[in-house]
């Protein structure tokens, strides 16, 4: 039977363990965010990347599915495509395959 999780809480999220990382995936610019599993059973999760322009707009939104067992951890690798020379803000967050809220939001600045 799988979790239902109605509303993420510290003792039943994906946590964070550091902040996210601007790097290079091969050839693609990406950001790699790392996540235990603090829930009490495997979960898959989709990682949203939302990338926003100086001016606050929404310019780009990347994702990448993770499934964690209870405890676990793993490394979503979200790809930033086509962005033109700036500075840009990405705020990251989880939510299980049934739309539900599994981690915190996350910001972070960088430049292209």
């Amino acid at each position: 039977m799988a979790a239902s999780i109605s509303a993420c809480s510290s003792t039943g999220c994906w946590s964070e363990t550091g902040n996210p990382l601007y790097a290079s995936l091969g050839p693609y610019p990406s950001f790699e965010t790392t996540y235990v599993n603090g829930i009490n059973t495997t979960v898959t999760g989709v990682v949203f990347m939302v990338v926003h322009n100086s001016l606050g707009q929404t310019v780009e939104i990347s994702t990448c599915v993770l499934q964690l067992a209870s405890g676990a951890n793993g490394t979503a690798y979200t790809i930033t495509f086509g962005l033109a020379s700036g500075e840009y803000s990405a705020t990251f967050f989880a939510v299980s395959t049934s739309g539900y809220a599994i981690s915190s939001t996350t910001t972070a600045p960088f430049t292209v």
